[in-house]
């Protein structure tokens, strides 16, 4: 109750006040697409694909959605808003508490000493920092609650809490940031080698828990993971890696404002630290060092603090470190960028030192009420510079002002007067409409978006149309925002959503496509990966007869076998049907769909499924009940 009462009263401004509102990326990205995805659930439909992104886009491949992650699903059920995202922090930062109470209560002896950690964690400069970043947010949320099931499960009890330490893996998974996720898994990874050494002969029984905590979350992750995957691979991420970047890792100077919150000049609106402001804020209380070192120095909790704190420190010093070159032997770790993401995992660390130096003053010095002293101090220093001065938390105007004022405008001028089965197209990251992501909220069909996981091909397509203008003609654009004279200007070149090509050229790479889109003009001809050459007639039409955001029906006339494009971005999981046969997809154009259809007249339906979801749900399935028949096994009677 306690801790309920605090994180109401916490973020009792950014919830009721109308001059506060979310911010960056909660607003340009979380809060249209988990509105999007909502309002699609409500009306019986799971948006597998919307054709409101990058001409096209797999969304619910795209973890950063969180369709899967349950404690959003009362906001999903009940609409969601921009004061919903800022309830899903609120309930993330109770998460965070709670977890971190739970699991010092197995570590420490005085329970005011419990809720102390849980302040400095669940309250801390890395949740303050984050509060625009949802996904992440929540995974981290769930950290505590993972080094508490693996406790309790080395205590007594494994398998069910095993199963509870699954259930908060698979929720870190699900909340939509899988860097977070990673580092969760690993700073479990070193709190059970911290146990290991001074108890050696149980390293198996903890190499077990730890096994099957991670298989039993990745399992029920599994519906998100699987189409995650398939989209990381053809996305623009499938060939980063930063396995030498320099970029969002550890400096010095930034943890001066463990001691001084405004050191960077975060609070004061003069921030001179590195870039991006949001990576590096870490207050936690001005209590938090001194109780720390008082932990270390006179408690057993310096050694599973220690173990986690200084490889995970080492680690986000970045190549300079060195330890971060090691980054190459954990799957998919160099795929991640901004190494002091990892904050979190000394953060709590630290809070549990705290809690313990805390817990060795209160046993030692029996002072009326030094534990309420410590406890509204701290709580009400870190509410003072995490949450009401601190303008990474949220934004000091409301979301109309800031936000949707612009969008109604962007409805009624370009929405409201778009050609239907055209697109419109901006420059990237265009926030002169409202969130970035406005064309979900606006039912726009535009050629941008704002997602780290853009598909490669459609990427470079764009990529080349910014030097080959005549690629907008291919693309079914009709109208053009002007960025320079600030007008939106028609394209009298504009091609159909569905169209036969008059000449086909064949490719054999996607090299070859690429290198063909500098000097490609689709009114004249397209290019397309198929294995030998493809004859177009010279007479045949192709009309779109029905369309839904994740099917087309096309109908066509065509005197001998031709190319039908489908001016849409090409992904797996696109499947076309010609009466009871299914046509194979041909990628056209480098980034768009085409198929060959026979000669005479004929309907061609469109329709998205995706590949791994399917495979995804039943493995999530077959976790779900094993987790539950270990939860319930020992409460059944023989």
């Amino acid at each position: 109750m306690l801790l309920g009462a605090c994180t109401l009263a916490y973020y009792w401004v950014p919830l009721t006040a109308h001059s506060a509102s979310i911010q960056w990326d909660a607003a340009d990205m979380h809060y249209p697409l988990q509105k999007y995805f909502a309002d699609r659930l409500l009306s019986g439909k799971l948006p597998f694909w919307t054709p409101y992104l990058f001409s096209g886009y797999p969304l619910l491949s795209n973890p950063e959605v969180g369709a899967w992650y349950l404690p959003h699903w009362p906001f999903f059920l009940a609409g969601v808003t921009p004061r919903s995202i800022q309830l899903e922090l609120a309930l993330g930062a109770f998460i965070a508490c709670l977890g971190t109470y739970l699991l010092l209560t197995r570590l420490v002896s005085d329970r005011s000493a419990a809720i102390l950690g849980a302040f400095a964690y669940g309250f801390s400069g890395f949740f303050a920092g984050h509060s625009s970043h949802v996904g992440l947010f929540s995974a981290a949320a769930w950290f505590p609650w993972l080094l508490w099931a693996y406790r309790r499960a080395m205590d007594s009890a494994a398998l069910r809490y095993t199963a509870l330490g699954a259930i908060a893996g698979g929720l870190m998974i699900l909340a939509g940031y899988a860097q977070t996720a990673v580092y969760g898994f690993l700073g479990l990874g070193l709190y059970a080698l911290s146990g290991l050494w001074s108890d050696r002969q149980r390293w198996l029984r903890s190499a077990a828990i730890v096994a099957c905590i991670l298989t039993g979350a990745l399992m029920l992750a599994a519906l998100q993971i699987l189409p995650g995957l398939e989209l990381t691979s053809h996305s623009i991420r499938a060939g980063a890696s930063y396995s030498s970047n320099t970029e969002g890792v550890l400096k010095a100077e930034p943890l001066m404002t463990l001691i001084a919150p405004d050191w960077l000049g975060v609070i004061s609106g003069k921030y001179n630290g590195p870039s991006d402001q949001t990576q590096y804020y870490f207050y936690a209380g001005i209590f938090l060092l001194p109780l720390a070192v008082l932990g270390a120095l006179k408690t057993k909790l310096r050694t599973p603090a220690l173990v986690i704190i200084v490889p995970a420190l080492w680690y986000m010093a970045g190549p300079a470190g060195g330890l971060y070159y090691l980054g190459k032997l954990v799957p998919g770790l160099h795929k991640f960028r901004a190494p002091v993401q990892g904050w979190f995992v000394v953060a709590l660390a630290l809070a549990l030192l705290a809690a313990a130096g805390s817990d060795w003053l209160f046993r030692r010095w029996h002072i009326t009420g030094l534990r309420i002293a410590l406890l509204g101090v701290l709580f009400l220093d870190v509410w003072y510079w995490n949450a009401f001065r601190n303008p990474l938390a949220y934004a000091r105007d409301s979301f109309e002002n800031l936000y949707g004022a612009q969008e109604e405008l962007g409805r009624q001028q370009v929405a409201a007067t778009q050609p239907p089965l055209s697109r419109f197209h901006g420059p990237r990251n265009l926030a002169a409409m409202g969130p970035l992501d406005h064309p979900l909220d606006l039912k726009l069909e535009t050629t941008y978006g704002y997602f780290a996981l853009e598909p490669a091909v459609y990427n470079e397509y764009v990529d080349a149309m910014a030097r080959n203008p005549k690629l907008l003609d291919g693309l079914n654009v009709s109208r053009v925002l002007n960025t320079a004279k600030g007008t939106m200007d028609a394209n009298p070149g504009v091609l159909p959503r569905a169209y036969f090509p008059k000449t086909v050229v064949a490719v054999h790479s996607t090299a070859e496509s690429k290198q063909a889109l500098e000097t490609l003009d689709p009114t004249a001809q397209s290019v397309a990966l198929a294995p030998g050459p493809i004859s177009q007639p010279t007479a045949a039409t192709a009309t779109v007869v029905s369309y839904d955001e994740q099917s087309y029906r096309v109908r066509y006339v065509i005197p001998s076998p031709g190319l039908l494009k489908l001016s849409v971005a090409w992904y797996p999981g696109w499947r076309a049907r010609l009466g009871g046969r299914e046509l194979p997809i041909v990628r056209v154009d480098h980034a768009l769909m085409g198929v060959v259809v026979p000669a005479g007249e004929g309907e061609v339906t469109w329709q998205f499924q995706s590949n791994y979801f399917a495979a995804g749900l039943a493995i999530t399935l077959i976790a779900v009940v094993a987790v539950a028949a270990v939860g319930v096994a020992p409460y059944i009677k023989p």
